[in-house]
């Protein structure tokens, strides 16, 4: 969903709050966590998951958000996975014009969820996320954030 007459939001939280309002209408759960590549990863049968480090991924997803804006190609809000109670997103940001083309997107804030939900599960003991991550290596290269 985009709204083309209007610019992204300044900050990232305004497009959270926009972004909730979207998850919400499409029966997502509206608690946002934030992800970048070094915290989700996908197994053999296709199930995400993520590493609980919330403060790193959020400050990530700042920098990124402020770039997009700052370089006016446009912002796509992506909803990758959920859990019942939270949505996991990532923040995309074309590399440059042509790649901006390429995945569709104008110069505005863009809310994707995909068409079918992908289930998270959760990961807090770092063991157990790096013999998951060393399992998983050659399934989760193909993930694109």
């Amino acid at each position: 969903m985009t709204d083309p007459n209007s610019d992204p939001p300044e900050t990232l939280a305004e497009a959270a709050e926009k972004f909730k309002k979207f998850l919400s209408a499409q029966h997502w759960p509206e608690t946002i966590r934030w992800l970048t590549h070094d915290n989700v990863l996908v197994d053999r049968q296709g199930r995400f998951w993520v590493r609980e480090r919330g403060t790193m991924a959020l400050e990530h997803a700042k920098l990124r958000y402020s770039e997009g804006v700052e370089r006016n190609l446009g912002v796509a809000l992506n909803a990758v996975c959920a859990t019942d109670t939270e949505t996991f997103v990532s923040v995309f940001v074309p590399a440059d014009d042509l790649d901006r083309q390429y995945h569709l997107m104008g110069r505005v804030l863009k809310l994707c969820v995909p068409t079918s939900r992908k289930s998270a599960l959760t990961v807090k003991n770092p063991l157990r996320w790096w013999i998951l991550g060393l399992r998983n290596k050659h399934c989760s290269m193909m993930l694109e954030l």
